[in-house]
C-alpha cells in the first residue's frame, strides 16, 4: 500500500466520486497523489467538490486495516503491476486488488459464465470445461457465483490448474456465502481479484462491473448456459467490445435457460461442446498433449463397466433404466456404479441417477 494507492483508496471514499472521474484525475494530474494537493481552481468539478465537502463512505483507516489483515496487493491504471490486457477496457479501473497468485495476471486465460440457476447438464459442462482447460495449462476466469460460474472454478482446480476469480465486492468478502469454502481453496491454488474496496458489500450494481474484468482478463468468454436476460450476456457484451473471442454450448431448445446461449450461436458465435474446441477456436490448443475430451472412454473398463458406461448418458438417469439398459440386476449395477464413481468416472445425481463424469 504506497502512497499512491492509499491517495485513489482515499478519492474514491469521497461520497459520490466513483471509478471514471478517479481515472480522469489521474490522467489529468499524473497521480491521485499529486491531485491531493493541487490548486482547487485546476480540479474538475467532481474533484473539486469531493475536496470541499470532505465526506466519505468510511474512514480510511479502516480500509487500510481490511487490506492489511488479508494481505491484499493492490495495484491500478497505470501502475506496476496493472495487467496490460485490462488496458483494452475503455474504463480500466484505477484500483485493483489481488490475493493469491498475481503471476496468473499473465497467463492464457478464458472465461466460463454462464446461469446462476443453471441445470446438472450445464454444471456438469461448466465443471468438464474449466477441467479441460485447466489442464491444457489455460487459466479458468469466472465470478465465483452460483451454478456455472462455481462449476467452472471447481473444476480447474480439480485438475490442478488455475483459476481467477473476479468478485463483485471487496476482496474480503466471499459471495456467495456458500461459496466460502470454494471461495477458501482459490485463495490459496490461484487468484482473486476485484476493482472494489476492503470490506465492501456485493451490491447489485457492482456485477455488471465485475463482468467487463471478466472479459478483460481472458482471451476469450465462453457461455456454456444463459437465459435470455442472463448477466452472462453482460459479459459478453464487453468481450466483443474489446476484441475476445466468444463461445457458447449449445442448450436444449425450448428450455429459457439455454435461449441465451443457443441465441449467441445463431449470431455467430462459435459453437463448442468441450474445452479442445475452446483450445482450437483460441489458437490455443497444443499446451497439454494430454488433455481429454469429456466424452473419451476411460481405460481400464471390465466388461460390466464398459456395459453400464455405454448405457450411461451426459444427463443423469434411473439406475433402474441403466441396469436395464445394461442388461444386469439392480445390485450389481449399483456395486458396479459405486465402483466407477470412486474413480471418477461416473457422477451421481439426487434420486439414484448417474451420468457420464464430464471427464
Amino acid at each position: 500500500m504506497n502512497d499512491e494507492i492509499v491517495a485513489r483508496i482515499r478519492w474514491t471514499l469521497h461520497e459520490g466520486f466513483g471509478a471514471v472521474s478517479l481515472r480522469h484525475l489521474i490522467d489529468k494530474f499524473g497521480s491521485a497523489r499529486a491531485a491531493l494537493s493541487a490548486d482547487r481552481k485546476k480540479l474538475p468539478p467532481p474533484a473539486r467538490r469531493a475536496r470541499e465537502t470532505g465526506e466519505t463512505t468510511r474512514p480510511l483507516p479502516e480500509v487500510l486495516a481490511i487490506a492489511r489483515r488479508i494481505g491484499a496487493l493492490a495495484t491500478g491504471y497505470k501502475l506496476p503491476g496493472f495487467p496490460a490486457r485490462l488496458n483494452h477496457l475503455h474504463h480500466p479501473p484505477p484500483l485493483l486488488f489481488l490475493r493469491g497468485d498475481p503471476s496468473l495476471l499473465s497467463a492464457p486465460a478464458v472465461a466460463v459464465v454462464g446461469s446462476r440457476k443453471a441445470s446438472e447438464y450445464g454444471r456438469g459442462m461448466a465443471r468438464s470445461m474449466g477441467e479441460g482447460l485447466a489442464r491444457a495449462g489455460v487459466a479458468v476466469v469466472s465470478g465465483l457465483a452460483l451454478g456455472i460460474d462455481g462449476a467452472a472454478h471447481r473444476g480447474a482446480l480439480s485438475a490442478g490448474g488455475d483459476t481467477i476469480a473476479v468478485l463483485g465486492c471487496g476482496p474480503d468478502r466471499a459471495h456467495p456465502p456458500s461459496h466460502r469454502r470454494l471461495f477458501g481453496d482459490i485463495l490459496e491454488r490461484g487468484l482473486v481479484v476485484s476493482e472494489f474496496l476492503p470490506g465492501e458489500a456485493p451490491l447489485p450494481h457492482h456485477f455488471p462491473r465485475r463482468n467487463r474484468l471478466i472479459a478483460g482478463l481472458s482471451r476469450a468468454v465462453v457461455v456454456v448456459e444463459a437465459a435470455i436476460r442472463s448477466g452472462a450476456l453482460i459479459t459478453v457484451d464487453h468481450a466483443l467490445e474489446i476484441g475476445r473471442d466468444v463461445f457458447a454450448v449449445p442448450g436444449t431448445v425450448g428450455r429459457p435457460r439455454s435461449e441465451g446461449a443457443n441465441a449467441l450461436i445463431r449470431d455467430g458465435a462459435g459453437l463448442v461442446t468441450n474445452a479442445d474446441d475452446v483450445l482450437l477456436g483460441t489458437g490455443l490448443a497444443g499446451a497439454c498433449p494430454d488433455a481429454r475430451s469429456p466424452d473419451r472412454t476411460p481405460a481400464g473398463l471390465d466388461a460390466r463397466q464398459r456395459a453400464l458406461w455405454d448405457a450411461l448418458e451426459a444427463d443423469p438417469d434411473h439406475i433402474d433404466l441403466l441396469a436395464r439398459r445394461a442388461r444386469m440386476d439392480i445390485a450389481t449395477a449399483a456395486a458396479t456404479l459405486s465402483v466407477m464413481e470412486v474413480h471418477g468416472w461416473v457422477r451421481r445425481a439426487s434420486g439414484l441417477r448417474f451420468a457420464r463424469s464430464p471427464t
